[in-house]
């Protein structure tokens, strides 16, 4: 790779820091505007680069990626949450999203779930500035533990959090519970709530993305209930926010967690082990508030120019393939000159 430089035709701002690493893995970043389809297909069919990467203008970009046969990849941040971006990862090999709930939001939409990844290098200050609110989380005399994923099926393992929660909830009054999300099985743990007697401890709520930084940073513990490996939560977020996360040993959460340091992780459903682990961080608020530091920290690791651009090169080799042909099948007619008199 450091025999020959690539090409990246980059959309939008990239950190001078990150363009210097990723020169060192052999990629030189070739700047382009994408807020014109014709002024895009241009530069990209005058660069000729081995993959487009926009971290806007998704649309647009991709459409003319699309028609001259160049890799795409969307890089999207909670403000790219919405139907244009989702439609723009229906054409990139791949969609990154430095957060669980972005890549959440994207899936909902449209996007395919096979090719939208977390990678969170790519997590912004940004992306963890929404200022919503709720509300009953302003009582400073309760504490809460809250699972960000929506309810949207039995293998987000919002029972189990359920069942482990009632094992310990009637022993300390002052704790709550919040499911902050919505979906098709809202209204089947509303029903397990009542009938486990916790109605007025435990809540279902919808919530939004611009919810997640006030949850988290108020959260005596999150925790990552998911059973299988394909449904990941948001624990990305909540790390970086520097809350005392309980996940799910599946998946990416195993990536994500130091177990121990960073946080914990506990068998899949497995109520008695969560249980067991969330009163352990419940009891011990001086635990919970090293692990969440180390998290904090770890965060800021993820995010250094070095590491950031490892991650980019990984996913750029990976989709990469030979130039396409000069030929695209479209004219774009040359640029108009203006006459000059004399």
């Amino acid at each position: 790779m450091r025999g020959s430089i690539r090409r990246i035709a980059f959309v939008g701002n990239v950190d001078l820091a990150v363009a210097e690493e990723l020169r060192g893995h052999g990629f030189r970043i070739e700047h382009i505007e994408g807020d014109s389809i014709v002024r895009a297909a241009r530069q990209l069919m005058r660069i000729r680069p081995t993959v487009v990467h926009a971290r806007e203008n998704h649309l647009k970009v991709g459409l003319v990626a699309h028609l001259l046969n160049i890799p795409f990849v969307v890089q999207a941040g909670t403000k790219d949450v919405n139907g244009l971006t989702a439609r723009a990862a229906r054409m990139a090999e791949r969609t990154l999203c430095g957060g669980a709930s972005i890549r959440e939001g994207l899936v909902l939409l449209g996007a395919p779930a096979s090719s939208t990844v977390v990678v969170r290098g790519l997590l912004r200050s940004e992306d963890l500035a929404g200022h919503a609110v709720y509300e009953p989380m302003a009582e400073p005399r309760t504490r809460w533990v809250v699972s960000a994923s929506p309810c949207d099926g039995a293998d987000r393992g919002h029972a189990d959090l359920l069942l482990a929660f009632a094992g310990i909830a009637r022993t300390r009054p002052d704790l709550r519970l919040l499911l902050a999300g919505s979906g098709i099985e809202s209204c089947s743990l509303m029903d397990q709530i009542e009938h486990s007697g916790l109605r007025g401890r435990a809540f279902v709520h919808h919530t939004t993305i611009d919810h997640l930084p006030g949850l988290f940073a108020r959260a005596a513990a999150v925790v990552a209930p998911s059973r299988t490996p394909n449904q990941p939560d948001a624990v990305p977020e909540a790390l970086a926010l520097g809350a005392p996360v309980i996940a799910t040993a599946v998946g990416m959460h195993s990536t994500w967690v130091r177990e121990g340091r960073t946080g914990w992780l506990v068998p899949a459903r497995s109520p008695v082990a969560l249980a067991a682990r969330l009163a352990q961080v419940l009891d011990d608020p001086q635990l919970a508030h090293r692990a969440g530091q180390a998290a904090m920290r770890d965060a800021l690791e993820h995010q250094r120019p070095a590491n950031v651009a490892l991650s980019l090169t990984r996913c750029w080799s990976g989709i990469a393939r030979p130039p396409p042909s000069p030929y695209a099948g479209i004219y774009l007619p040359p640029p108009r000159q203006r006459a000059v008199h004399a």
